[in-house]
């Protein structure tokens, strides 16, 4: 039963990813729902591969690294369109969604590894807990962080920057979108 469960998230991660390959052209599709819908199905096989083997939860950290991916690729196409097209309402509301996206994507993808290697990031001399990587996560997007939860291991670490650089990329591209459009007003 196990493997039929392993060998149909397998197939849907596939299927996930050459839907993503379609349509380029839809921007907010792209930046937004397809990251939102990596992130479902990243949730969805970490309760699914519940105390699976170490490989299984590969499948998860793929999806929220397809996810996490998707949501970068289009931004800034997204944020730098002319106010008449989406309005600055609607550019609010794009780039909180955008965010959520990005912050979901990192904590699963985290998640996932600390879930296959439970040494990955330690709180106190103890494995670090879902909660905690949670919060480790979100501090180092914000660029912060206390140095109550570390990442003690090479793929801690790897991960400890890639979320820092999420971080940093979000927020440069932010504010170049805003250049942009206060240029262009």
């Amino acid at each position: 039963m196990s493997h039929l469960l392993l060998l149909a998230a397998a197939g849907s991660l596939v299927a996930g990813v050459l839907w993503l390959g379609a349509d380029r052209a839809d921007r907010l599709n792209h930046t937004l729902v397809r990251p939102a819908v990596m992130a479902l199905l990243s949730l969805l096989l970490l309760v699914l591969l519940a105390e699976a083997e170490r490989w299984a939860y590969s499948l998860a950290a793929a999806a929220a690294a397809v996810g996490l991916w998707e949501s970068y690729t289009g931004a800034y196409q997204l944020m730098s369109a002319p106010v008449s097209r989406t309005g600055p309402v609607a550019q609010v509301r794009t780039t909180g969604l955008w965010l959520l996206n990005t912050l979901s994507n990192l904590v699963l993808l985290n998640l996932s590894a600390q879930l296959a290697f439970p040494q990955t990031f330690e709180w106190r001399g103890l494995p670090a807990s879902a909660l905690d990587v949670a919060y480790f996560t979100l501090l180092t997007f914000a660029s912060g962080g206390y140095g109550d939860v570390l990442p003690t291991s090479p793929l801690g670490k790897l991960l400890a920057m890639l979320t820092s650089l999420s971080g940093l990329l979000f927020a440069t591209i932010l504010f170049a979108a805003l250049f942009h459009r206060l240029r262009s007003e």
